[in-house]
């Protein structure tokens, strides 16, 4: 059980801490892979969406600058999963977009949707002063899923504030985050790229 708790809490957390986190990584093949699947033009928005989710990403993409690509990350453990969107250009993130989604009757702790919506509730007022300046957190619970979303968008939000709040963010000397550390972070801390 205490391994499972460990993991929730990872999951819970990874993306606010491991922001920044990790050790410079070239990111060559991630760049050179990514390249192709930026849009350029807006055509595709003629034919209506089924979901929700392709009009999210695609907001998201023509709100970044030209050249912008992104990587998709994925980490889960017995009742968890995390998805994590992350935009950059050269070795800068601009964005950062997650998606947790819990399986509460799966989760092996005691109390798991009053756990979870405790933390959402102490991590939203935590980060209350940065919601609607780049950054948004919402929450969802229906039967036995309970979804976490959140999103910051590093091109917007006050990156010297933000560190106050988490100690653990990597600025560089020009106040941005490295996509190549931040990277590194993630799959040491057990996050796949999706492919």
């Amino acid at each position: 059980m205490n391994k499972t708790t460990k993991a929730f809490a990872l999951l819970f957390t990874a993306g606010l801490v491991l922001a920044g986190c990790g050790q410079k990584q070239d990111s060559t093949t991630t760049t050179q892979a990514q390249t192709t699947a930026t849009p350029t033009t807006a055509a595709p928005t003629t034919a209506a969406p089924t979901t929700a989710t392709p009009t999210t990403v695609a907001q998201a993409k023509t709100e970044m600058p030209a050249g912008a690509q992104k990587t998709v990350f994925e980490a889960s453990a017995k009742g968890g999963a995390e998805t994590m969107t992350v935009y950059y250009k050269d070795d800068v993130i601009l964005k950062q977009e997650t998606v947790e989604v819990y399986t509460l009757s799966q989760l092996e702790v005691e109390n798991a949707l009053e756990k979870l919506q405790n933390n959402a509730t102490r991590t939203k007022e935590a980060l209350k002063d940065f919601i609607g300046k780049g950054f948004e957190y919402n929450t969802e619970h229906k039967g036995d899923i309970f979804t976490i979303t959140y999103s910051f968008d590093y091109t917007k939000i006050d990156l010297d504030k933000l560190k106050e709040k988490i100690p653990g963010l990597n600025l560089r000397d020009d106040k941005t985050l490295s996509y190549s550390e931040f990277k590194e972070g993630l799959l040491n801390g057990g996050y796949k790229e999706k492919q």
